[in-house]
């Protein structure tokens, strides 16, 4: 049974070398396997072989090791399993359970060690009887022979147990952990992140504000600090994040806001005058205090509330109920005022709380919380990404995130804020947890002969009836369905997951063999629900329709809410739906099928005097309204169904204001109705009660009746009794009149709300203490927000001054602060002034923008030059003579000057002194100057785009493999005292297997050097490189008389006739037309425009 929709062979992978490793085990030992690795030690006992007492050994749900699993049963509590265990050596252990249930609150068990108890693991669901999870703990065990039993406790019994697993060594497979380590904060923050959280507010150096006039959300954020208030927020994650008052939901305050709000301690007419930033008079100040200390009562606050609190005295410096009001408040008189109001109140909670929690950058976490602290202890919080599905309900809070570094920082408001740098990566906030790839792993003979079954029995529209077995073939004669309609037309279903596990099977077993007739039979199922579908939305339980309460929409038993599962499953292509047996053809159907379904189920909602509370069963596919089935399933809400319905509610993405409030209203009316301290017997105990007294346990009844929330038991009669006890045996033992149903989605909502893929922080200890002495709320637990959007959302911005005036002084400073990987453009803006520097972009910086003050007057220069000591031995190479390495692709450069000032007319003579190594992909250099003499400028590699600029030098000037283009620009040749040969302009190397390399076009070729003296360029082949066939066209350009008559000439043997040297309609004395300088036709000319030569890309300049 592949995810516990059939029963069939096909497993999924599930922690796939886990399961494999089992199953070798099983295979070649009976009882127990030691690794031969004599460093660990590891030994699984399959829980079959074990002792045991209240259990069954079962093997229907497929994924387990061994020859099968131990169940439970009966599902009570008292039942245990009980290995006997060797060890070699006396030592702590890992016990490690293997276990799978798919029940709907946790069944929690004791795990004694020889005797002693050690700890109660709460096995929560996995969401799926055949989805086998872990439960751990670490234990001492001696030298020999020990006893491990494992007892359930919960009132459900326990869940279906695999194997035990005895280790000395935490899980593999996982991430390496690592030890976080205590850092400044520049070095986990980098410095464009760290510009924008101060002006955000997100950092602050609040030293300097306490002289300034608090305003409105700091004075609020003060107050929740010092009182130690939080938001009692009763459903995690649920409520829209919105404005409050005139606060944006994106202020970093609103934190402080939305907790002030939820603690009422703001008039309400404030919220709509003051915003966040606003400085408060004296006035203001006096109506939140009056309000918080309740010196008037909540029905008489209002507009005209200041008099009756100045009859109090608050207005009055010299009176107790002043507590220092006055005005042009300080911000730190602010704060004093906050900590003199908790000795007056009776308030103040004492403790302290995360405020929020964000990822600020993929790699970035911030843990705001509302106390200032000196230390902070890192052990008190871990951050950990959720492992569970949200079908289990159970988040599985055990896969750490890997904090390297982290530090401590204060924001706007005074609080302590924590950064943590995550070795994981986020996205959005989320997690993304790396999972074996799901896959066929069954018997594939075995797979295709009960594929070929299923296509048999199935229904001429598309469908399946429930109850068979498909382990044989149909006769052709026999009925396909146990239920016809008035027509004599056979029925497909929905109940007890028909049609919708045979489009799973069927999907499993055209991803193991590619059949197309399996791909049809599960299209025509699709088909089949699609017809099912009312245009309200509701699914039906049967099609054709029959005639009677089966027409109806039907939540019972799930019936619906398991088509929704598997459609999103289509829609998101998870296995089996992932190699295309579903054609993409039916996608828009189905997401049209989804968002009416919704409609349906939001329209459904039973309504009672104005609230929302749950559904019922069936409802009417017109009128919304619950309806009755069978003679003792009466009109109701149903404590059972609305659950699942709930849960599909939660997993819906971009969640609307109507989900939320049917949300909010089903949970509200499962906790208002919940039974605690009740569990259901099934059948009735000893006693002949049904409904009995259990500490541990939380019961719903299964209906409800409408507006009174009676419990409805009823027999064949059709008569509705409050009393299980006044119907029939028959119906009291035959029917599920009662169970934990919301037990875990009540228990998930209070606690994380939705939780795949989402990431959290956990309060795990307490010992750090804040400057008022109190400490975090331990077991805390807080979700991880999206704040990078906003981030991004702020130009990335970084000033250069010399002279102190900016963010930085160096341009290398700047460059340093730009974080790794960026994807956004980064704008460092350099003043005027000369910067004696060598500067180096490296290649996993993209995305930065150098933007000159002046093109002359902000200047980049060093001296370098091949052949100087490197100062480690060695000598200074050509490249690595450059001024500026540009090894970052989408980089841009503007309105500054380059230069490499080495002067080979001073000491040092005929040294390449390159001022721009350029390298990266995607280059754009706008208005600027490059300054040097032999090679000044390498075009190294990528693709670059050169405009409006000036570049000058002597010998190959400008060089290089890039795929180029020089538009508008000036290209001047320096006179080096020749009057026969005063240099080169280019020398390029472009590898003959791209179709271009450098283009001049509509650019001055200037010099002052005499004419007839400067050749256009050379092919350079380095290292004699056979493969570099330089391409260079000069075309639309202004060709001084400097250039010689013959254009190009050789270099190192190579003849420029055997490399792609191109002119075209130039002009200008030195625009000689010869058989030396091959001119291109009109039509080849075509070829080379800036978009060909970069390959597509198309740069884009002020």
């Amino acid at each position: 049974m592949v995810r516990g929709k059939q029963e069939i062979k096909l497993r999924r992978v599930i922690t796939a070398l886990l399961v494999v490793l089992g199953i070798a085990l099983s295979i070649f030992t009976e009882h127990a396997f030691a690794e031969e690795d004599d460093s660990s030690i590891q030994q699984t006992y399959e829980a079959e072989d074990a002792e045991a007492e209240g259990t069954i050994v079962d093997n229907k749900h497929p994924g387990f090791t061994g020859d099968g699993f131990r169940d439970y049963n009966p599902n009570v509590p008292g039942g245990y399993i009980e290995w006997t265990v060797n060890l070699p050596q006396e030592k702590d252990y890992y016990l490690v359970f293997r276990y799978a249930h798919a029940g709907g609150s946790e069944r929690p068990a004791e795990v004694r060690v020889n005797g002693e108890k050690m700890e109660e693991l709460p096995f929560p669901p996995t969401g799926d009887w055949a989805t086998w999870n872990y439960q751990t703990i670490h234990a001492p065990l001696q030298e020999g022979e020990n006893v491990i039993r494992l007892t359930a406790t919960g009132a459900e019994g326990g869940g279906n147990i695999d194997h035990l697993r005895i280790q000395d060594h935490p899980e593999e497979g996982g991430p390496e952990e690592v030890e976080t380590e205590k850092a400044p904060l520049a070095e986990v923050i980098d410095g464009v992140t760290m510009k924008k959280l101060y002006q955000l507010g997100v950092l602050a150096d609040v030293d300097n504000k306490q002289s300034q006039a608090v305003t409105f959300n700091q004075f609020l954020a003060l107050i929740n600090n010092a009182f130690g208030f939080d938001i009692h927020e009763k459903y995690k994650n649920i409520e829209l994040k919105q404005d409050i008052g005139r606060i944006p939901a994106d202020t970093w305050g609103i934190y402080a806001a939305r907790v002030a709000k939820d603690q009422n301690y703001v008039p309400d007419f404030l919220w709509d005058q003051l915003k966040a930033d606003q400085p408060l008079s004296k006035k203001k100040l006096a109506l939140i205090v009056g309000d918080l200390l309740d010196m008037v009562p909540e029905e008489e606050e209002g507009p005209n509330m200041l008099g009756k609190l100045a009859k109090q005295g608050i207005m009055n410096p010299n009176s107790e109920n002043n507590h220092g009001i006055k005005d042009d408040m300080t911000w730190q008189e602010a704060r004093k005022l906050a900590q003199t109001l908790t000795k007056v109140s009776d308030k103040d909670t004492g403790e302290v709380h995360i405020a929020r929690i964000d990822a600020l950058t993929q790699n970035l976490i911030s843990v705001t919380l509302n106390g200032t602290f000196d230390e902070f202890d890192l052990d008190d919080l871990k951050i950990t990404a959720a492992k569970g599905n949200w079908d289990s309900l159970s988040p599985f809070l055990n896969r750490d995130l890997r904090i390297s570094k982290a530090a401590m920082g204060t924001d706007i408001y005074g609080n302590t804020v924590l950064f943590l740098r995550s070795l994981d990566e986020l996205e959005g906030g989320k997690f993304l947890l790396e999972e074996e790839p799901e896959e066929f792993t069954g018997d594939v003979e075995e797979a295709i002969e009960r594929a070929n079954n299923i296509i048999t029995w199935q229904m001429d529209h598309g469908g399946w009836s429930k109850g068979i077995e498909h382990n044989r073939s149909w006769d052709g004669e026999e009925p396909r369905s146990e239920w016809v309609n008035a027509d004599g037309v056979e029925l497909g279903t929905i109940d007890n997951d028909a049609t919708v596990k045979e489009i799973y099977f069927l999907a499993e077993a055209y991803y193991a063999t590619k059949d197309e007739r399996y791909k049809k039979s599960a299209e025509e199922g699709i088909d089949f629900l699609m017809d099912l579908q009312y245009d309200t939305g509701g699914f039906a339980q049967v099609f054709p329709r029959r005639g009677n309460y089966s027409d109806m929409v039907t939540f019972n038993d799930e019936a619906m809410i398991r088509v929704l599962d598997m459609f999103d499953d289509i829609l998101n292509q998870k296995y089996p739906f992932n190699t295309g047996v579903i054609d993409e053809t039916y996608h828009q159907k189905l997401e049209e099928s989804m968002k009416i379904a919704v409609d349906y189920i939001l329209k459904a909602q039973v309504e009672v005097d104005g609230k929302l509370t749950a559904w019922g069963a069936q409802h009417d596919p017109y009128s919304y309204e619950p309806v009755k089935a069978r003679a003792y399933e009466h009109p109701s809400i149903s404590g059972k169904e609305s659950v699942g319905i709930v849960r599909f509610l939660m997993s819906r993405p971009n969640q609307t204001y109507e989900m939320r409030n049917a949300i909010k209203g089903a949970l509200d009316w499962f906790d208002k109705n919940k039974l605690v301290g009740v569990r259901y017997v099934s059948g009735g105990d000893e006693k002949g009660e049904y409904f009995v007294e259990d500490p541990n346990t939380t019961t719903w009844y299964r209906f409800y009746e409408i507006g009174t929330n009676k419990p409805i038991f009823s027999g064949r009669d059709g008569i509705i009794k409050h009393d299980i006890h006044e119907i029939e045996q028959e119906r009291r033992d035959g029917y599920q009149w009662g169970g934990s149903y919301a037990t875990l989605l009540l228990k998930t909502a209070k606690t994380t709300g939705y939780f795949e893929n989402h990431v959290y922080a956990q309060v795990v200890n307490n010992g750090s203490k804040d400057k008022l002495g109190r400490s975090l709320v331990e077991d805390e637990v807080e979700r991880v927000e999206d704040y990078s959007k906003l981030l991004n959302e702020i130009e990335s911005k970084l000033v250069v001054d010399k002279d102190g005036n900016g963010d930085y002084e160096t341009v290398q400073e700047a460059i340093d602060a730009v974080p790794e990987n960026n994807e956004q453009e980064v704008k460092i803006f350099i003043n005027n002034g000369v910067y004696h520097e060598v500067i180096d972009i490296p290649a996993n910086k993209p995305y930065i923008s150098l933007i000159g003050e002046d093109e002359q007057d902000t200047r980049i220069t060093y001296d370098n030059y091949a052949g100087k000591d490197n100062g480690i031995g060695g000598k200074i190479g050509t490249f690595a003579s450059a001024t500026a390495f540009l090894r970052a692709d989408h980089g841009k450069v503007e309105n500054l000057t380059i230069e490499n000032s080495f002067d080979e007319s001073i000491g040092v003579k005929d040294q390449q002194a390159v001022a721009v190594n350029a390298t990266g992909d995607k280059l754009i250099f706008n208005n600027v100057r490059f300054l040097g003499n032999q090679d000044t400028l390498l075009a190294n590699a990528g693709r670059q785009y050169y405009y409006n600029s000036y570049i000058e030098g002597d010998v190959d000037f400008i060089f290089g493999a890039a795929q180029a283009v020089f538009e508008n620009c000036t290209i001047h040749s320096l006179d080096r005292g020749s009057e026969s040969n005063n240099g080169y302009i280019t020398a390029a190397s472009t590898l003959v297997d791209k179709p271009y390399g450098f283009l001049f076009v509509n650019n001055d070729l200037t010099s002052d050097a005499p004419e007839d003296t400067v050749y256009l360029g050379r092919p350079w082949q380095p290292s004699s490189n056979p493969t570099a066939i330089a391409s260079v066209v000069f075309r639309d350009s202004t060709l001084g008389e400097h250039i010689k008559q013959e254009g190009w000439t050789e270099m190192g043997g190579f003849q420029p006739q055997s490399a792609r040297l191109y002119e075209y309609n130039n002009a200008g004395p030195g625009a000689v037309v010869n058989q030396d300088r091959h001119q291109l036709s009109d039509e080849e000319a075509e070829e080379y425009t800036v978009e060909n030569v970069l390959d597509g890309w198309v740069p884009e300049v002020n």
